[in-house]
């Protein structure tokens, strides 16, 4: 986790005590609130693909985060939320997202692993 002074200058957790803190109490909050999962996928007897494990982990966290930015746009009276995010900010970010954009050619794409995996072997 990153946290930023008042300086402006960026510090992370294994630097700053506090950073460190927030970031055991977040763990904490993501653990409580996967545990429900985890035990069903435990109970089940199932296996849950690590890929999936993955995105439900950052799913957890997202929502984590957006609850946190809800409840403090009520604590600081925000109505609207232009008021905490511009036009700019949105084109700023569609900048950023784009440029995390990896598209591959892939022609076994529609294919499950499995039947990928023996296209492969003949």
């Amino acid at each position: 986790m990153k946290l930023v002074d008042p300086s402006g200058k960026e510090v992370t957790s294994k630097e700053n005590k506090e950073a460190r803190q927030l970031e055991t109490q977040l763990n904490k909050k993501i653990e409580k609130l996967l545990e429900p999962i985890m035990n069903k996928i435990k109970l089940a007897g199932g296996q849950v693909p690590q890929q999936q494990l993955m995105q439900l982990s950052s799913a957890a966290h997202q929502m984590l985060f957006n609850r946190m930015v809800y409840n403090l746009a009520l604590k600081a009276g925000v109505e609207d939320i232009s008021e905490l995010v511009s036009d700019d900010d949105v084109d700023e970010l569609q900048t950023s997202l784009s440029n995390q954009l990896q598209i591959v050619d892939n022609p076994e794409e529609g294919q499950n692993p499995e039947q990928a995996e023996r296209d492969k072997k003949e």
